[in-house]
């Protein structure tokens, strides 16, 4: 009987294995992609009133396959991978966050003011779901840019929309 028992369990944890399995195999999977990227998906890097540079790029398929589940961090990740960008992000209440890019990092300045890094996008709505709101803009290329709603692992990577790392100033 202890047999039959051990058989039984062996069989079901087989099979929630291949159930596992079977659903991993169904959400697609973001790989970045072979050899150069797109000239549209280079990433441009503005000087800013800081000394240093904001970082813009548009994105497109030649980067990194994109799925339903590919986020802005994935992304992120694909174009430094592919030598466009340096970045170092953490997790925070809302998702990653970007800590540094460029080399320069985030920093406090005393008690009350710091500088980081904020997202911008002109992804406004997709399937319902609000990513950026107009309440702060980035200009750039003729393009109005919103201040993001989510850190870059809650926002996704749309083709053909444009994202900025912009290195922000705020005290409080």
């Amino acid at each position: 009987m202890n047999i039959a028992k051990r058989l039984t369990a062996a069989a079901a944890a087989i099979a929630a294995a291949a159930c596992i399995a079977a659903l991993a195999a169904c959400r697609p999977q973001s790989e970045v992609t072979e050899g150069d990227i797109p000239e549209q998906a280079q990433v441009t890097a503005v000087e800013n009133e800081y000394g240093g540079h904001d970082y813009v790029f548009t994105v497109t398929e030649g980067v990194i396959t994109l799925g339903q589940t590919t986020t802005l961090y994935d992304y992120i990740e694909a174009l430094e991978t592919k030598g466009e960008i340096e970045v170092e992000a953490t997790d925070g209440a809302y998702g990653k966050y970007i800590t540094a890019a460029g080399g320069v990092e985030e920093r406090y300045e005393g008690t009350n003011a710091m500088y980081y890094w904020a997202v911008y996008t002109d992804l406004v709505e997709l399937d319902g779901v609000t990513y950026s709101s107009p309440d702060y803009t980035y200009e750039n290329g003729g393009k109005t840019l919103n201040s993001a709603s989510y850190g870059v692992s809650g926002l996704p990577a749309v083709e053909g929309y444009t994202y900025a790392l912009v290195y922000t100033y705020t005290s409080w």
